[in-house]
């Protein structure tokens, strides 16, 4: 048993331990049998195994790329696919399809960032498996942010990559251990991949979750320099302080699809193996010779700009240039266009990729890094001229990859708009960012990182634009190192928590008892907890508050319950003063129904909303929150630009057309899996925990077809659906960057507030002495009547202004108290400077109000003018050399 202390537990100290112990945690029987021997790395101080003797470990942050070919192996990336997942296949790997890059099971990830999490269900902090075989090998497109600034560099970094993950489950009851995998992998890497044994190293290393809770030790594999994957083995568990061998151990190998292609191939670069077809279609739109030849020069060196690796990028640059011998201007104009290219491509995959499975570019959450991509990808486009837009790219590159991918080819209507109000959006801030980056480089030739996020943030200014904003001042601006990485936010979702209510409890109480799923408004219930104001009862129809629905309320034997919650597996009932209940004594528990039957027309509303949402907006406009209280409720989606009236109007007509045929609403409990097999991941919407057992509510049309499927603890108008009546949307708002807010009311609260609207239609109709279906077109009337009357008091002002001004004498200084207003003031003092340009004029008013203009021809400066004239008075204002103003006591005017 490894001993360790579990409070000084870290990578370092298992690292150690692990090696104490290498044939127990890393040797196999592959190992022995092949002559691998175990070995340290002179350079990173690793251990390693390897069947050649030497003293570096093969990491390609220190061992130049040797596996490029004269004669690279000419093969498309869904073929080598094939290749790959038959070998796993007749291995007895069952091949499942990919998960979505949006993590919808998983509340504290934005995006799917390894295979193995397409597995992982999180529930009260404790880790569980949910799959569909073991064991299986499944190709995940993977979405990671921190290596930004090394995409189209390094030659083998993506921000979206497909982990083709190789999973063995619950060992040693099924599945295989290390011996197997390490044989498996032996195998693919010599038979598959060609390479040769002597050049293959394997690495010892250490996973572990963030809080240590499960870990293990890991082995990397490399060849010639290329880093072609990582066996994790799950082993170890700590739990309350102590570390224990887990009872079903997971082997967790990622394949980085994308380098075991580019090493089979033996191109210059990942992104030519994987981007290749693409690149031939779109070469002459680029604007730039794409010399692969003279980029080979280059491209062995490009691990060692791995700017995770090197601290200091413009070192290692020169030294590379030396080494290939390219000269600076060289890597300037051809090798750094081509870097833009790959990168402008890969970022491109990955927005096709996120928004095809419903994310959007915004300034919230994980489409914040969508975002940074998108704006990246827009300055590469415009510095370097590229004649392609993303949206021919992506089309492309959904094509390539149809026969592994099929559903990035449906979304392309989608994608368009995204990138064509994005675009909007960044052209139109553009302007402000160049302003605010000239201002700030103004007070100095450096910018912190601070500065650089906040100039992003507020102006959307990427470090490419504050770069080429430099240029163009010829300054030669110093950015900070990883720029990029430190605007880019985490893959953690740090997502808006309420405060949990504090109450004391005892520690063994029963669960509450829910009547509330059976429509129970009443029961005679006994008290087990009792203390000042809040209380639990053995078994409640009142519903606590939960999943954005409102607590009931009502009243617990006379006295008014103002609030229910859930805490554990108990129903607090709250009071707003000392309840007065006692344990054990027996109650009259009663739930205000009319009160209910609001909100659960409401609840069942959302439901309705958020499916048309998706049918109309499209599959993106995922439900990002939502309130449902008895006089109204809102939804709050997800999509790229502000509702429409268009929009608004076809989920509003669709919801009601659903109503007025008929829907059928059903509650039942199932198991995660089947639940996740049977709806997909959209039983997520709001973003729901998953837990091993869900309440699934159904909505079907009256044909039974499928209208909605969510995990969902609310209560829903099964059996009742003539509660929701008619659906009216009240009004919608933008309450963040990306997300839109749908008020409406549904049933009772829907009939009350056509009641009130019937009233105020009513006396209008009175008012104006119309038919009530002719009050529209009356007050358009007048608003037109209003409109012709303001244009002719404009017309009377102006003649007015032209009146004045005539009958005031010509001088070099004019200066007049007048009975008009500001704006008339104005106007006067322009057509004065017209008349003569070397005049100044100074013009007040009773109100205290100054103006001072001076003509464009004279020698006076309106602003020191104006405080010269003031001069002993208390006045606000000030203005610039042409034009003044300020406020002074109405009595000093006077």
């Amino acid at each position: 048993m490894l001993k360790i202390d579990t409070k000084k537990i870290s990578k370092d100290a298992l690292r150690a331990e692990f090696g104490k112990n290498p044939k127990e945690y890393y040797s196999t029987k592959l190992f022995e049998e092949k002559g691998f021997k175990r070995q340290r790395c002179s350079i990173c101080r690793k251990w390693f195994w390897g069947i050649a003797e030497t003293n570096n470990c093969g990491d390609s942050s220190h061992t130049p790329y040797s596996f490029f070919k004269e004669k690279p192996n000419r093969i498309s990336y869904t073929d080598f696919w094939k290749k790959f997942s038959d070998f796993f296949r007749r291995n007895g790997h069952s091949i499942v399809k990919r998960y979505p890059v949006v993590s919808r099971w998983r509340q504290d990830l934005y995006f799917t960032i390894a295979g193995i999490q397409d597995f992982q269900r999180i529930e009260n902090g404790t880790m569980s498996f949910e799959y569909s075989a073991n064991p299986l090998m499944v190709p995940q497109p993977c979405l990671r942010f921190k290596d930004i600034e090394n995409v189209g560099v390094t030659g083998n970094h993506f921000t979206t990559f497909i982990m083709a993950n190789q999973t063995s489950f619950d060992y040693p009851k099924h599945g295989y251990w290390r011996d197997k995998t390490i044989e498996l992998n032996f195998n693919f890497l010599t038979k598959v991949l060609g390479a040769e044994p002597e050049e293959i190293r394997y690495s010892e290393d250490v996973w572990g979750m963030p809080d240590f809770s499960e870990f293990g030790p890991s082995v990397e594999f490399f060849s010639k320099g290329g880093e072609l994957g990582n066996n994790v083995f799950t082993q170890f568990e700590l739990t309350n302080g102590r570390i224990r061998e887990l009872e079903g151990k997971v082997v967790d190998t990622g394949w980085g699809f994308e380098r075991n292609f580019w090493y089979y191939t033996g191109l210059n670069t990942a992104y030519e193996a994987v981007f290749g077809n693409v690149l031939d279609k779109v070469q002459n739109e680029l604007n730039i010779e794409l010399d692969t030849g003279f980029y080979s020069k280059f491209a062995r060196y490009g691990g060692a700009l791995n700017r995770d690796e090197v601290k200091n990028i413009a070192d290692a640059e020169k030294r590379i240039l030396s080494e290939a011998k390219i000269s600076p201007r060289d890597y300037e104009t051809k090798i750094k266009p081509m870097q833009a290219v790959y990168a402008l491509l890969d970022h491109t995959r990955t927005l096709l990729f996120a928004i095809t499975d419903g994310s959007l570019p915004s300034n919230v959450g994980g489409g914040y890094n969508l975002r940074v991509l998108l704006r990246r990808s827009f300055d590469f486009i415009d510095e370097y001229g590229f004649r392609v837009d993303m949206r021919t790219l992506a089309e492309l590159i959904a094509a390539d990859l149809k026969p592994m991918f099929p559903e990035l080819s449906t979304k392309h209507d989608i994608f368009a708009k995204v990138i064509d109000v994005e675009r909007t959006r960044y052209e139109r801030a553009r302007d402000g960012a160049k302003k605010a980056v000239e201002m700030l480089l103004e007070k100095g030739k450096s910018i912190s990182i601070e500065q650089m996020r906040t100039l992003y943030e507020s102006q959307g200014a990427t470090p490419e634009l504050i770069a080429k904003v430099a240029e163009t001042k010829k300054i030669k601006l110093e950015l900070p190192e990883g720029a990029l990485t430190e605007i880019v936010k985490g893959d953690m979702a740090k997502r808006e928590k309420q405060d949990a209510v504090q109450v004391s409890l005892p520690r063994e109480l029963p669960p509450t008892k829910k009547l509330y799923y059976d429509f129970a408004t009443r029961s005679r219930s006994k008290v087990i907890f009792a203390k000042g104001n809040h209380f639990i009862l053995d078994k409640t129809p009142f519903y606590p508050e939960g999943g954005g629905q409102v607590a009931d309320t009502g009243t617990v034997d006379g006295v008014k319950i103002v609030d229910v919650q859930k805490i554990g597996e108990a129903i607090v009932h709250f009071t707003e003063k000392n309840s007065g209940m006692k344990k054990g004594e027996i109650v009259d528990a009663v739930v205000d129904e009319e009160r209910r039957n609001a909100i659960i027309a409401h609840h069942t509303a959302t439901h309705l909303i958020s499916a048309a949402a998706r049918r109309v907006l499209g599959d993106h406009a995922w439900q990002e929150g939502a309130k449902k209280e008895a006089h109204k409720a809102h939804i709050d989606i997800a999509h790229y630009d502000k509702l429409s009236e268009q929009d608004v109007n076809a989920i509003e007509t669709m919801v009601n057309a659903w109503l007025f045929n008929g829907i059928k609403v059903n509650a039942q409990e199932m198991s995660r899996g089947k639940a996740e097999e049977k709806y997909g991941f959209s039983i997520y919407q709001g973003h729901g925990a998953p837990a091993k057992r869900m309440r699934i509510v159904t909505i079907r049309d009256r044909e039974g077809k499928l209208i909605d499927a969510e995990a969902c603890g609310g209560i829903h108008a099964v059996g009742r659906e003539n509660l929701l009546g008619i659906v009216s949307i009240i009004s919608t708002s933008r309450i963040h960057d990306g997300i839109d807010r749908i008020e409406f009311v549904a049933g009772p609260a829907a009939l009350k507030r056509f009641e009130q609207m019937h009233k105020q239609l009513d006396t209008l109709s009175k008012t104006f002495n119309v038919d009530p279906l002719l009050v529209g077109k009356r007050i358009e009337e007048q608003q037109e009547e209003l409109r012709s009357l303001h244009k002719q008091v404009e017309k009377n002002n102006e003649l007015l202004a032209d009146s004045i001004a005539e009958s005031l004498p010509d001088s070099a200084v004019i200066e007049r108290d007048l009975e008009v207003d500001r704006k008339m003031m104005i106007k006067i003092a322009d057509l004065l400077v017209k008349r003569n340009s070397s005049a100044v004029v100074l013009l007040k008013n009773k109100e205290g109000i100054v103006i001072c203009v001076a003509g464009s021809a004279s020698n006076k400066n309106a602003a020191e003018f104006l405080d010269s004239k003031l001069k002993g008075q208390k006045f606000s204002g000030g203005g610039s050399k042409r034009f003044a103003e300020a406020r002074i006591d109405p009595k000093q005017a006077r």
